[in-house]
């Protein structure tokens, strides 16, 4: 019911669908809100104790655009209408440095293939990570998949004087990226697209 509830709002054409893929604790989810209010801000989490705090911040924010889902982000799809989403944003997911875990890498082919059909036209995919590994194989995962184009991509997202192209939210910094800022060690951000048919 919950869900109908939510898919009834997004329907809504003249707002934008930005969803946090892995919100965690929601400080970049809550900011998009505040940032944006004529837009829906969706975050989902599969961590409990995460969410609550997320939830806490939200019912404490009073924010009306905003909402969580607790629910793995390997099965978002399955929560959205085909092309009603603007916007999915990966910030600082879990690397799976070992090769042999490689495979539980949230980019990946599956992914990408779901974003195809949820993406309304002109949507992106930003990512935002510390792990040069999982850059690159992002970059190589996309790369592959005839569908997709890299429209940007940076090495040191805040040494960098112009927005990624396509997703000028990447602005809005998470939790783990302001940590990162403050002991100087580089982000690496990038904004794939669906090719337009």
């Amino acid at each position: 019911e919950a869900l109908e509830r939510l898919r009834r709002k997004m329907d809504r054409p003249a707002r934008r669908v930005l969803v946090d893929l892995g919100c965690g604790s929601g400080n970049f989810l809550l900011t998009l809100g505040v940032q944006y209010p004529q837009d829906d801000c969706i975050g989902l989490e599969l961590r409990y104790k995460r969410l609550v705090k997320a939830a806490r911040k939200l019912e404490r924010d009073h924010l009306t655009n905003v909402w969580l889902l607790r629910a793995e982000g390997e099965h978002f799809g399955e929560y959205f209408r085909d092309t009603s989403v603007d916007t999915v944003f990966i910030n600082f997911p879990d690397p799976w440095p070992k090769r042999s875990h490689w495979r539980k890498r949230l980019i990946n082919q599956h992914l990408l293939q779901v974003l195809e059909r949820l993406l309304k036209p002109g949507g992106a995919l930003c990512l935002k990570t510390d792990h040069a590994g999982y850059f690159l194989h992002s970059l190589g995962v996309v790369s592959a998949q005839p569908g997709w184009r890299i429209a940007d991509w940076t090495n040191d997202l805040h040494r960098r004087t112009r927005p990624l192209a396509g997703c000028v939210e990447a602005s809005v910094a998470s939790e783990f990226e302001e940590m990162f800022r403050s002991k100087q060690k580089p982000v690496f951000a990038a904004v794939f697209q669906p090719r337009a048919l």
